[in-house]
């Protein structure tokens, strides 16, 4: 292994990464809206290849034999003219069959002979009795009620995600970000069915479904280190919120990584090699449905998700201004490292940002202080001897404290004045 790559493994490891994943945005949100729009292009102008579920049709169930092939049988039924829908092999070993779906067949004297020419056709290609040959007509309402009611469960799903979000991180924005990578998500697994063609059955409803918890978990561990990394963060003046939540990012980088493989590998087992060297095509509708989810799960919490908590944060001017100041602070130090003039409106700033952080550092230390003498019943902050507290910022502190009052005094209504 190469010494470069070793290094960013272990760096990966550590957590110790540190990728612009917000400073380069824009960048993920073009790459998917472009995605996006693909997917809704395949979606409204090509469509599904709904399975007979959901369109109607007959099914024919066919004992495997020796020397037979999928492709012949199917072949054989189209030349009776009878459309067929999907052929798949289900079952392993002796016990596997052939499933042949068509469209709908009318119930009228025609069509029940193509019916019979149909299982003729199965006769011969397949090499079994016909009364091996197992027939049934589906009716459609059976998938429009299974569309309906996981639809239902869609938007139960999605109204409990976002109070579930909004109470664990306190801020509907999380909420709303998150949200929006489920419905990425949703689109982007979609539109890879319709481009690809695969039939839409019961089964990819229910990988559907699947899928969004996968990419919820990965969210609420990305935002959970962000929530970390960012409490407390508008009375500091080391990283912008931003910043922040790209060292959170890289942070959980590993772990992310590892959960999606983890979780990939055996899907795509079913998929490549089941479905694809196998043959077994009643796995194709739930494991493409769960591999093209969990890959984008695991890309949106990592490159959407997070980047749009940022975005929302910055709506509210608190953060902005904020941010404002770490960049005024900076732009003020860097002109002093260098030794050029500081423009007078940014070394005020940075004063301002100073001045800040020196109140808030002693309002915490009185805070601490009052709490431990109401808990000792001893005297006042002003007469008791700090505990708990460095030398070193107890004389800063006092410092900034003369005998008439801070220098940033409060009057009567309660305002501190500079």
């Amino acid at each position: 292994m190469p010494a470069a790559t070793g290094s960013l493994m272990r760096r990966l490891y550590r957590g110790e990464t540190n990728f612009d994943f917000i400073g380069q945005r824009k960048k993920w949100y073009i790459a998917s809206g472009i995605l996006v729009l693909i997917c809704l292009a395949s979606i409204v102008f090509r469509g599904f290849n709904f399975g007979i579920e959901f369109s109607g049709g007959n099914q024919f169930d066919v004992p495997k034999q020796p020397g037979t092939a999928l492709v012949d049988v199917r072949s054989a039924v189209e030349a009776t003219g009878a459309k067929v829908s999907s052929a798949q092999i289900a079952g392993s070993g002796n016990a596997q069959s052939y499933v042949i779906k068509t469209e709908k067949l009318k119930e009228a004297a025609a069509d029940t002979a193509q019916i019979v020419r149909v299982k003729a056709a199965l006769v011969t290609a397949a090499k079994v009795p016909a009364d091996k040959i197992n027939s049934e007509e589906v009716s459609s309402s059976w998938g429009t009620e299974v569309t309906k009611q996981a639809l239902i469960a869609l938007a139960v799903f999605l109204v409990v995600v976002a109070l579930f979000m909004a109470l664990r991180f306190r801020d509907a924005k999380a909420s709303g970000a998150a949200l929006l990578a489920l419905i990425h998500d949703l689109i982007l697994t979609a539109g890879v069915y319709s481009i690809i063609g695969f039939e839409v059955s019961p089964g990819t409803v229910i990988g559907l479904l699947t899928i969004l918890g996968y990419s919820l978990y990965d969210t609420v561990v990305v935002f959970d280190k962000v929530d970390e990394n960012t409490r407390g963060i508008l009375g500091t003046t080391r990283f912008t919120y931003g910043e922040a939540a790209n060292l959170a990012v890289n942070q959980t980088l590993m772990r992310s990584i590892n959960t999606s493989l983890i979780g990939l590998l055996p899907v795509a087992g079913l998929l490549f090699v089941g479905a694809g060297i196998l043959g077994v095509g009643t796995l194709e509708d739930l494991a493409l449905v769960l591999f093209v989810g969990m890959l984008t799960g695991a890309y949106s919490s990592l490159f959407l998700a997070t980047p749009w908590l940022v975005d929302f944060k910055l709506l509210d001017p608190r953060y902005r201004n904020h941010a404002q100041r770490v960049l005024n602070k900076r732009a003020a130090e860097a002109a002093r490292t260098a030794g050029r003039p500081v423009p007078a409106k940014a070394a005020a700033r940075a004063s301002d940002v100073d001045a800040d952080e020196d109140d808030l550092a002693v309002d915490e230390e009185e805070d601490l202080q009052s709490r431990i003498d109401a808990l000792a019943g001893t005297a006042p902050a002003s007469t008791t001897p700090r505990v708990g507290v460095k030398p070193s910022v107890a004389k800063a502190a006092a410092a900034k404290r003369p005998t008439g009052g801070r220098s940033g005094s409060r009057s009567a209504g309660g305002k501190r004045r500079r």
